[in-house]
């Protein structure tokens, strides 16, 4: 997926909006849950897949909820 880049702006409360040609390029929808990770000085969002598989190598303190991403399960 690299080579995908679009410019938004981060909001005076937090908040950044997912550029619609990124967003139809992964096919997110409104109401899609996304994590959210930190690696180094990046941010990775991810769309969260809810199903009902329990977490592994999360901390009880960065488990989310219910949940998949890509591999690895959380909850």
């Amino acid at each position: 997926m690299a080579g995908h880049i679009a410019i938004t702006k981060l909001s005076s409360r937090g908040q950044i909006v997912i550029p619609k040609e990124i967003r139809e390029l992964l096919a997110w929808e409104a109401g899609d849950h996304v994590a959210v990770e930190v690696h180094g000085d990046k941010v990775v969002l991810r769309r969260l897949v809810l199903d009902s598989f329990l977490g592994e190598g999360l901390g009880e303190k960065e488990r989310i909820g219910k949940g998949k991403v890509e591999g690895r399960n959380l909850s």
